[in-house]
């Protein structure tokens, strides 16, 4: 039986999963769709996703619902069916993996860096309701990820934690590698009020490629009192011959693999851009690797780190939201 996730993120090096959006793109389906709605009207693409990053080595799996919120989903008129996409994400995830792997609901940022006028009340609704129902649905944990303001992420995670106080949370900020948040929050000062309010570990994802998330965690400017979770993009996309592409490849995410775990990373996945290939190379390169005691984490997070996750053969690449 695998331990709780709390206790996985203090004890071992887990391998996530990576992008969706971009990966359903690449996979030719359009963008100016809702790919969370592929949860009722193609669960067998989104299943088929889910486990090629299983087969690719990831054990930390993220439910098909970052945009899956009542506000995010009204720009398709599918605010009606919030219940119904985050319970079948759920569903879907569980049946495509192993009882080894962790089933994570993710839940991105409402306001997402640029719906700055949609009121706190309506965020905190949106929040409740998708909260609610990943925790009813059984996950084994919450990834609230690409958060730009710890405002919004420091919400997130008080609705989580007034709902329960035992469900590990994970919380991802996507800040520039300046050592601040977009809303101008030293990155130490931001980690130690989420640890405060409950979170069970803290990081970054999406950013500048995997050397952005290095810088980022660079310029923390000291030990960070929890795990971290890394799931840095492939970049930045070019536009060539009508198609977004990405730059960062497998090798490059294998190689950053080692260089986050020797950092504090105990969770370490891909966003946009990324692909099985990607996952696959992340979970070779942390396959029985122990990070240098100079740079680790945290003493509590222990000296014994196991790898969980044994990759085997990836699938094809990706390319516009995670």
């Amino acid at each position: 039986m695998k331990p709780d996730l709390r206790q996985a993120l203090r004890s071992s090096l887990l391998t996530g999963d990576g992008a969706m959006g971009t990966y359903l793109y690449q996979q030719g389906f359009p963008v100016g769709v809702s790919y969370e709605e592929f949860n009722m009207i193609r669960p067998d693409v989104i299943e088929g996703v889910h486990r090629r990053y299983y087969e690719a080595g990831a054990r930390v799996i993220e439910t098909n619902t970052f945009s899956a919120n009542a506000e995010k989903l009204a720009k398709y008129g599918l605010e009606g069916e919030v219940e119904r996409i985050n319970r079948e994400g759920v569903r879907i995830a569980r049946g495509a993996v192993g009882a080894d792997a962790y089933v994570v609901g993710a839940v991105g940022s409402v306001r997402g860096g640029r719906r700055k006028n949609v009121r706190t009340a309506q965020v905190k609704k949106a929040f409740e309701q998708q909260i609610a129902v990943l925790l009813d649905a059984g996950v084994d944990g919450l990834l609230l990820e690409t958060f730009y303001d710890l405002d919004e992420l420091m919400l997130a995670l008080g609705v989580a934690r007034s709902i329960s106080s035992d469900v590990p949370v994970i919380c991802q900020l996507s800040a520039p590698d300046s050592g601040a948040t977009q809303d101008g929050i030293a990155l130490a000062d931001a980690f130690g009020r989420l640890e405060a309010a409950g979170a069970d570990a803290v990081g970054f994802n999406c950013v500048n490629g995997p050397n952005g998330i290095l810088r980022a965690i660079d310029n923390i400017g000291g030990p960070v009192g929890l795990p971290l979770s890394v799931f840095p993009n492939a970049g930045t996309p070019d536009y060539v011959d009508g198609r977004y592409t990405y730059t960062a490849g497998p090798d490059y995410f294998g190689e950053t693999a080692r260089r986050f775990a020797d950092r504090g990373a105990r969770l370490i996945g891909g966003c946009c851009g990324t692909t099985p290939e990607h996952v696959a190379a992340i979970a070779a390169a942390l396959a029985g690797y122990r990070p240098r005691p100079a740079e680790a984490a945290p003493a509590e997070l222990g000296s014994s780190v196991t790898v969980t996750a044994k990759p085997r053969a990836a699938a094809a690449p990706a390319s516009p939201d995670a």
